[in-house]
């Protein structure tokens, strides 16, 4: 995007190839390989400007694929969106790495297209806050062009030997690049304060090494689901039920209601050849449903009630569901469960688990604080396996939330019980908080009740500060670059047809 051309890598795993993979599944035929596809993919990186694959093209092959700020977005032979192809066809063939051809061709396309756009709005916004680059600056940029070098040195020879309407396009292209570069400097290139520097590398230091032990969410007792089970009995009853679901008017299905409650045709029948559900293929036939599974499908209490009293044999009222109609049958009558059935309590437990999960996680607290006092008085590996937890280690890490690149990450320790504590404020107020070789009070992160204990605190050795004092500059680049990105790839200035264009002229139907 910059005259020091800060390109963007041509990554396999991107956001282009989620939005080629989502929209591509809406558009089969461009998955099938064809010989077009293919011929197109191999040599049409080099040849596309004089292909002209379909009628209707501007003169000289222009294709355009969007605008901003009223500013077309032009891929023409020579031009700055060829330039920006070419460079990522050459990045992406010289990866070495197997591509799939037609994505690959699709990357290449879209990254161009999105430096294009990035060039295209910083010379737009330029432009509306009046800059205005001298030509004397320009003037020097020509004269210290390859182009018109000789032993070093400008030669009027060379100059002249050009021809007037290419100087004006490189004068012109020169011109653009400075104003590019200008914008960097000024927005993304700025000079870090030192104090500033020095500030983040007090974020890397001390750094604590920690025991641990978590109460998995898992842990939670069938005894505890049980007897949740028998408090709750209407949740967890059970009821074999049919369904017909309708779309489109209520009128409609209030006729086929009509006909069903009369048997002509059955419900069977009419189940199989009208409702929109999965039970459909199967006569309607829901299956044994528990109660509960009923409260954020039907929303009406009292439909919902009516619906669960249903006798053997007898059919529901046309219930509104979401957005249609829904009629039931009652194949077997509502039962309570038993309380120890393994079904129950693995049903109950994901229950508990979506809709009372603070139920869990307060039992879990309670267990873990018990294991925090014992641990004071006696250590935790004496007190671990009387709670039927593992002590284990992780660290030195500094206090380092959401995993911030210029740190030791969290990530980085591969701690399966931690993959989820980086943007918990409450796991790092603890960690640091506590005074060293003290326990923490019972943090829940994750799925997990975890209890710490700090074991060491030392500062940070002397490469890891050398790497922030070398790297926190560049970091800074990249963030300010990706926000700019960010701004303009997402402007409502910005009209984007890439899709449509890539389609409609290389993947034709």
């Amino acid at each position: 995007m910059t005259s020091k051309e800060k390109k963007q890598p041509v990554e396999r795993d991107s956001s282009t190839k989620g939005e080629l993979v989502r929209r591509f599944k809406a558009h089969p035929f461009l998955f099938t390989g064809s010989v077009v596809i293919l011929f197109f993919t191999l040599i049409a990186f080099v040849f596309v400007p004089a292909m002209a694959p379909k009628a209707g093209l501007g003169s000289g092959g222009k294709l355009t694929f969007g605008s901003y700020a009223g500013k077309p977005i032009d891929f023409v032979a020579g031009n700055y969106f060829a330039s920006q192809r070419d460079y990522y066809n050459q990045q992406i063939r010289s990866s070495g790495k197997d591509q799939n051809l037609q994505f690959a061709a699709f990357q290449v396309w879209r990254a161009a297209f999105d430096s294009t756009v990035l060039r295209t709005a910083v010379l737009s916004e330029m432009e509306a806050s009046g800059f205005r680059l001298p030509e004397e600056m320009v003037d020097r940029r020509m004269a210290e062009h390859p182009a018109f070098q000789e032993e070093g040195r400008f030669s009027a020879v060379k100059f002249r030997a050009m021809s007037d309407s290419d100087r004006m396009t490189l004068r012109n292209n020169l011109r653009d690049e400075l104003i590019v570069s200008r914008f960097t400097e000024d927005l993304i290139d700025l000079q870090i304060p030192t104090k500033e520097k020095e500030f983040m590398k007090t974020m890397a230091s001390p750094e604590r090494t920690f025991e641990f032990v978590a109460f998995p969410l898992s842990s939670y007792p069938d005894t505890e689901v049980a007897s949740f089970v028998a408090a709750q009995k209407d949740l967890f009853k059970t009821i074999h039920l049919s369904s017909i679901t309708l779309t489109g008017k209520e009128a409609d299905a209030k006729k086929v209601y009509e006909s069903v409650k009369k048997g002509t045709p059955s419900f069977e029948e009419t189940a199989k050849k009208q409702s929109k559900d999965a039970f459909a293929e199967k006569n309607g036939d829901m299956g044994i449903k528990f109660a509960y599974e009923f409260k954020t499908l039907i929303t009406d209490d009292i439909a919902r009630k009516n619906v669960l009293a249903l006798q053997k044999g007898s059919i529901s009222d046309l219930v509104k569901v979401a957005d249609a109609w829904v009629i039931y049958r009652c194949e077997e009558s509502a039962v309570d469960s038993v309380a120890g059935d393994s079904a129950t309590l693995a049903k109950a437990r994901e229950y508990i688990m979506t809709f009372e999960r603070g139920k869990i996680e307060d039992w879990l607290i309670v267990k873990a604080a018990s294991f925090t006092e014992a641990s004071r008085a006696k250590g935790m590996s004496s007190v671990a396996s009387q709670f039927g937890v593992a002590v284990k280690k992780f660290g030195p890490i500094g206090l380092n939330y959401g995993d911030v690149e210029l740190f030791r990450s969290l990530a980085s320790l591969k701690v399966p019980e931690l993959a989820r504590a980086s943007t918990s404020e409450a796991f790092w107020a603890a960690a640091f908080s506590t005074k060293p070789a003290d326990i923490t009070k019972p943090i829940v992160v994750g799925d997990s009740v975890l209890v710490l204990q700090i074991l060491e605190e030392r500062n940070a050795d002397d490469s890891a500060m050398a790497v922030i004092n070398y790297y926190y500059p560049y970091a800074v680049g990249q963030y300010s670059d990706r926000e700019v990105r960010d701004h303009f790839l997402s402007s409502k200035k910005l009209k984007d047809q890439f899709y449509e264009t890539f389609v409609k002229y290389f993947m034709p139907n």
